[in-house]
């Protein structure tokens, strides 16, 4: 079977729905995407970020796919099965669909007060909930940066994937394994 669309023809696979071939020519060149940043000199790690600026400034020059982001929303139901309490589970569906890169959210408790409308002792519960749940990792930058909540990348990563395997294994404290030499 043969398929037009915009002015292409496709010669498809009636049963399977397979592309079997295509008149649509390939760019003759590959796009190779130039670094002009050294990562340590001029820019942070991204692990060592301080804020959502400086985050986004170190993963552009890297991360392809910085504005995907995957939340796996069912996951957070499965948390009231293990008995976590539903303002924990909105705390960190909360942090989740806003996170700034990779798994991390800047921001301050009063940022999630107001964003919320939860008080603040039992926002602060909330947290520790999820701290002890091991769902969440809040660290500290002094007083004036905000504080970096991690999500565990289970529940929400935006970036690459590859980056999330990474992050995973870092999470749950695996190694991968060495191979040769």
């Amino acid at each position: 079977m043969v398929v037009q669309d915009r002015g292409e023809s496709y010669f498809v696979d009636a049963a399977t729905g397979e592309i079997l071939h295509a008149t649509r020519k390939l760019p003759r060149r590959r796009v190779v995407r130039v670094v002009h940043v050294d990562v340590g000199v001029d820019t942070r790690w991204p692990s060592e970020a301080r804020n959502a600026e400086e985050l986004l400034e170190a993963m552009t020059p890297f991360d392809w796919w910085i504005d995907q982001h995957y939340v796996s929303r069912g996951r957070f139901l499965d948390l009231l099965d293990h008995n976590a309490s539903p303002s924990a589970v909105r705390v960190l569906r909360y942090i989740a669909e806003n996170l700034a890169g990779r798994n991390y959210w800047y921001g301050t408790v009063g940022d999630l007060e107001d964003a919320l409308k939860i008080p603040k002792r039992s926002l602060e519960r909330a947290l520790q909930e999820l701290t002890a749940m091991n769902a969440l990792k809040r660290k500290t930058n002094r007083k004036a940066w905000p504080i970096r909540f991690s999500i565990h990348p289970w529940y929400a990563w935006k970036g690459d994937l590859l980056g999330r395997d990474v992050a995973y294994s870092e999470w749950v404290g695996v190694k991968p394994a060495s191979f040769g030499g």
